[in-house]
């Protein structure tokens, strides 16, 4: 199956379809700055290949291929000034759009694709539109002809250095794996709650995967406020006048996850992954007993300092949104695969919640963690260029 982008061909003109003529200049915008002009644009043709092996296997590739196209709608001419030194004026501004096409093909050939290459096409225009303002400055809007002339010459070279090369076929390895870091909120809920506040974490993980399927473990620190310091959750007791309490004012919260996701949007600057699996959460603290001293109506410790701690693993779900702002491909290829490197930075939203239910407490406790990341996230994948 092939899917492509192309761009409209009624109101274009492709570089090689010719030398210009004044019937492409078609357009009749209500404002005219000049009595002719020239209307050049870069734009990116792509082509989607795949192919189906078997239901588990289909290989994807796909071509990136750069475009020199006349606008014809915001080309214009006034038949009363037309002449053929100012056609000569108009090609060289088209020639002039090929070099930049030439230069930004062999960019694409690197395995440049989606961000990066928009990013490109960028570039190459706004290089472009400040080299012909230069030539109609120079050349007073091609009057000029010694100059018309040694600007047609250079553009010739330059067409003749940057020879039109070969659109690649980029096949992007199935496998892929990256890393993840960021902050967030966890927020504990039911019974747990009436104990422990929300806790500020800090968040690394690891993930991998094959096509849209991703695997993923994190691990996240935070220190949540303890609501009731003279709270025992294990149902301990002490004589009249003694009681456990914690020496802390905030326990340490230790969490992590493993899970399994797929992409259901993999879009060139947008993703999003639900996932489910398994959550983890740790909570500890130092406690000791404290007696009541009657002559300072007060308790103090006594006894050594201990630490608690309680922990569950259970069932979680979330969801990843990835926006996508930077991807870039290695120079050289891996000497070991033979392929390059496409690198892909992501800011990612995390939402997502974890049951827990601790059954070690007295009475038993259960309750929601709900939590939400905030995360720089880059994966790595290996690209076949042919």
């Amino acid at each position: 199956m092939i899917l492509a982008v192309f761009p409209s061909q009624a109101d274009t003109r492709r570089w090689d379809e010719g030398p210009l003529k004044w019937a492409d200049f078609t357009g009749n915008p209500e404002i005219r700055t000049t009595p002719t002009r020239f209307k050049g644009v870069l734009k990116l043709e792509t082509s989607v290949r795949e192919d189906v092996k078997n239901p588990l296997n289909t290989e994807v590739s796909y071509t990136v291929r750069a475009l020199a196209l006349m606008d014809k709608d915001m080309s214009y001419m006034d038949s009363t000034v037309i002449s053929p030194q100012l056609l000569r004026y108009h090609q060289l501004q088209f020639d002039l759009l090929e070099v930049m096409r030439r230069r930004l093909q062999a960019d694409l050939n690197s395995g440049m694709e989606g961000i990066e290459a928009d990013n490109r096409v960028a570039y190459y225009q706004r290089l472009y539109d400040e080299q012909i303002a230069d030539i109609a400055r120079l050349t007073v809007n091609g009057s000029n002809d010694s100059r018309l002339q040694d600007y047609e010459y250079m553009v010739r070279k330059q067409l003749e250095e940057y020879m039109r090369p070969a659109v690649s076929r980029v096949k992007p390895g199935p496998w892929h794996g990256g890393w993840f870091v960021g902050t967030g909120v966890l927020i504990p809920t039911g019974e747990i709650s009436d104990y422990f506040a929300d806790a500020w974490l800090f968040n690394i993980g690891l993930s991998g995967g094959y096509r849209r399927w991703v695997v993923k473990a994190d691990i996240s620190y935070g220190q949540p406020d303890i609501k009731r310091r003279d709270a025992d959750l294990f149902g301990r007791q002490l004589a009249a006048g003694r009681k456990y309490m914690t020496t802390d004012e905030y326990a340490k919260q230790l969490s992590g996850s493993v899970s399994l996701g797929f992409r259901v949007v993999d879009a060139k600057r947008f993703a999003v992954t639900p996932y489910v699996g398994g959550g983890w959460t740790n909570m500890s603290w130092n406690y000791a007993e404290f007696a009541y001293d009657n002559a300072k109506d007060e308790y103090i410790i006594d006894s050594s300092i201990n630490k608690d701690s309680f922990s569950n693993f259970n069932i979680m779900g979330g969801i990843d949104f990835d926006w996508r702002f930077h991807t870039s491909v290695s120079e050289k290829s891996h000497f070991l695969s033979n392929r390059r490197e496409q690198y892909t930075s992501s800011l990612r939203l995390t939402p997502y919640v974890i049951y827990q239910k601790y059954t070690t407490l007295v009475p038993e406790r259960t309750g929601l963690f709900v939590g939400i990341n905030l995360t720089y996230s880059g994966f790595l994948r290996a690209l076949r260029i042919e």
